[in-house]
């Protein structure tokens, strides 16, 4: 991928790419390691054990980095110190806790954002297992969707079965959509476009919310597009949650979208006027 796609693709988002070389994932992360340090990010990047010159390739590409700006971290099955992460029994739990207080700790030291990529490889020797996989890919939405944060998963085609690609694949929003979640009750913002690219990823960023007893506010106003099927996805999840309402607010090509697909045969979703 050239750098350019790195730059305008990528940040602010949740996105995984696979690749089938090494030198693909040196270019990939190169490329991203560089464009984020000169945006101003702090960078952080996850790798297996094994990829020690890699490390010190993606060090050299981040030279302009300021003290604290730039972290390479590699798997480790035993001792974790400086410069590794992991250790014994590190499940999906651990890791998702790792991010949280990684995250916490950047913007508590002030950085306006976050770029972090991780070698999926890690996870392989960590004995995740494709459940463990798809669990952790999902939950971690919840904090890849502050749009301070971009994330990068690069998955390795010749380690990851194909159809457990296609099946991580859509539980990513893609360059396509993003989203925030946060407000009262369960508040969930949608940005950008709802289409056949990223429309299976849809459920699992629902899912964030499905769980909240109380109204779930899913603001849809900056949604410049929706399909069909993500519209009875939309209206599906209300549905699904009779005894709460789902209020959504959106322009009115989205309310029509929902409409056609039965949004008005669900008593417990309610459509609100996009506010200007």
């Amino acid at each position: 991928m050239p750098e350019g796609e790195i730059k305008t693709g990528l940040f602010g988002k949740h996105v995984m790419l696979a690749y089938g070389a090494d030198d693909e994932l040196r270019d990939l992360l190169t490329a991203f390691a560089h464009r984020a340090v000169s945006a101003g990010h702090r960078v952080v990047i996850f790798l297996d054990s094994d990829s020690v010159d890699l490390a010190r390739t993606l060090t050299a590409a981040a030279g302009g980095a300021v003290a604290g700006q730039f972290t390479v971290l590699r798997y480790s099955t035993g001792y974790t110190g400086p410069g590794t992460f992991g250790g014994p029994m590190f499940g999906v739990p651990e890791i998702l806790e790792a991010l949280a207080k990684l995250l916490g700790e950047t913007f508590a030291a002030g950085w306006p954002a976050v770029s972090v990529a991780g070698q999926m490889r890690w996870a392989l020797r960590a004995g995740f297992t494709p459940t463990d996989l798809l669990a952790y890919e999902t939950q971690v939405n919840r904090l890849f969707g502050d749009p301070r944060v971009t994330a990068l998963c690069l998955y390795d085609r010749r380690q990851f079965d194909k159809e457990l690609l296609t099946r991580i694949g859509v539980v990513h929003p893609g360059p396509l959509l993003r989203f925030t979640l946060g407000g009262w009750g369960a508040h969930l913002r949608l940005f950008g476009e709802l289409d056949a690219s990223n429309a299976q990823s849809l459920p699992s960023i629902l899912d964030l919310v499905a769980g909240a007893d109380a109204v779930v506010m899913l603001d849809a106003s900056d949604l410049a597009f929706v399909d069909a099927a993500s519209a009875g996805t939309i209206v599906g999840f209300a549905a699904s949650r009779p005894h709460r309402h789902t209020v959504v607010r959106c322009t009115r090509g989205v309310r029509q979208a929902l409409q056609l697909v039965g949004a008005e045969s669900v008593p417990s979703l309610v459509l609100r006027d996009r506010v200007a």
